[in-house]
């Protein structure tokens, strides 16, 4: 990566265009998650962000982009989680749990959000790169438990279906998950 030149890091443009697209990527996900899909638009993503209309097709190309961008940011959160999942602690299953807890996100409609967003992807061949992440990253993770390709599968199942239980249910209960995990690990 190149260092920033002296003007951009004195004056501060790539730190708040960072910060400028990470407000826009969490009210696309507010809106989605509240609205649905079809309601995220330019104009609804910025009085989200409480930005000018404009402001969206700066930072983004086309909705698209902004879409495909809260796409790959859902999915570099989990990942990131479930790569610090410590698994030779006292507890992996209890960490794994509690991790897939805690990026489900502490609201509906940020779980709804990020299921709308994996459903579009599933729909979308040129977002389908980011499901196919996702997935290698929970078999990978599931691996580090068993080697019992049944219980690889159900790891994944449990863990994935977790999410749409979040976004169903106002149950976010880790020890629940915990004693799922431990019946397919057993």
């Amino acid at each position: 990566m190149r260092d920033a030149a002296p003007s951009d890091e004195k004056d501060g443009r790539r730190r708040r265009g960072r910060e400028r697209r990470r407000v826009l990527i969490d009210a696309a996900l507010s809106v989605i998650g509240r609205d649905g899909l079809a309601a995220a638009t330019q104009r609804s993503v910025a009085a989200e962000a409480g930005v000018p209309p404009s402001a969206v097709y700066y930072y983004f190309a086309t909705l698209d982009d902004l879409v495909a961008a809260a796409l790959v940011e859902v999915n570099e959160r989990f990942i990131a989680r479930l790569d610090g999942v410590d698994t030779t602690g006292d507890d992996p299953l209890r960490a794994l749990a509690a991790v897939t807890v805690e990026a489900a996100r502490p609201t509906r409609g940020e779980a709804t959000a990020e299921l709308e967003l994996w459903m579009l992807a599933a729909r979308d061949e040129r977002l389908r790169g980011e499901i196919d992440r996702y997935n290698a990253c929970l078999h990978a993770t599931a691996a580090r438990f068993s080697d019992d390709p049944t219980a690889v599968a159900a790891i994944v199942a449990a863990l994935t279906g977790y999410y749409w239980q979040v976004a169903t249910s106002d149950r976010f209960d880790a020890e629940q998950l915990e004693a799922i995990l431990r019946h397919i690990v057993r």
